[in-house]
């Protein structure tokens, strides 16, 4: 009974590699561009993913302005979410460099005003922007945030199971630096691609991203 059941397992795993075999790159990348639809605000979406998010929850409490478009549902906007893993990220190098000069720690809730908005904004693009209208750019696409601020979109898809191209979609978000040259821009990727929320698209950052792209540790140090 054991050989049969195994033999079956064995000729199901067989059959299901064939086919995926033959469906080749684009179903993989059909697959991937399925949007997962949310029927709420960003800042909904959010604030019901349990923990995951607190950090920047907390810090759209003090950033009133964007918070409110993100929950506006008249409004439109593409928002690169960051895990409290990429804040954690951001004042544990900043306080290791100012542990090294003899200054006191800092957190979140000291961030200067003025560079705690600037820092976030830049994850804040009015319209909407996800691998759909990003995949044509083969070099990626230069987009102002909200504060008018160059940044960089680059739609790719990584490699899996020896398929060049064949795994998951990915946005690559880079701050530019004010420079066209890119060995001076910081480049971060997506872990999420493609929510669709009543008021735009929301992409979720890997969670070794440092907030800010690294600017903590420079500006407050």
């Amino acid at each position: 009974m054991k050989r049969t059941l195994y033999f079956g397992f064995s000729f199901l795993l067989l059959a299901m590699a064939f086919v995926a075999c033959k469906k080749g790159n684009t179903y993989y990348e059909d697959y991937q561009v399925e949007y997962t639809a949310y029927n709420g605000t960003t800042l909904q979406f959010l604030e019901e993913q349990g923990s995951v998010y607190d950090s920047l929850l907390l810090v759209l409490e003090r950033v009133p302005n964007l918070r409110a478009r993100l929950n506006d549902p008249t409004d439109t906007i593409t928002f690169f979410a960051l895990t409290n893993n990429s804040f954690t990220n951001a004042t544990d190098a900043m306080n290791a460099v100012r542990s090294s000069a003899n200054k006191p720690p800092l957190f979140l809730e000291d961030i200067p005003q003025p560079l705690l908005d600037t820092l976030t904004y830049h994850y804040a693009f009015d319209g909407v922007y996800d691998t759909d209208n990003l995949k044509d750019f083969i070099e990626g696409k230069e987009i102002r945030s909200i504060d008018n601020y160059r940044m960089t979109m680059k739609y790719k898809v990584t490699s899996a199971s020896g398929i060049v191209e064949g795994g998951q979609q990915q946005i690559t978000l880079s701050d530019m630096n004010n420079s066209i040259f890119q060995r001076y821009w910081q480049e971060s990727s997506t872990s999420v691609v493609n929510i669709r929320t009543t008021n735009g698209r929301l992409h979720i950052l890997v969670p070794s991203h440092n907030y800010g792209f690294s600017k903590l540790a420079k500006f407050l140090n």
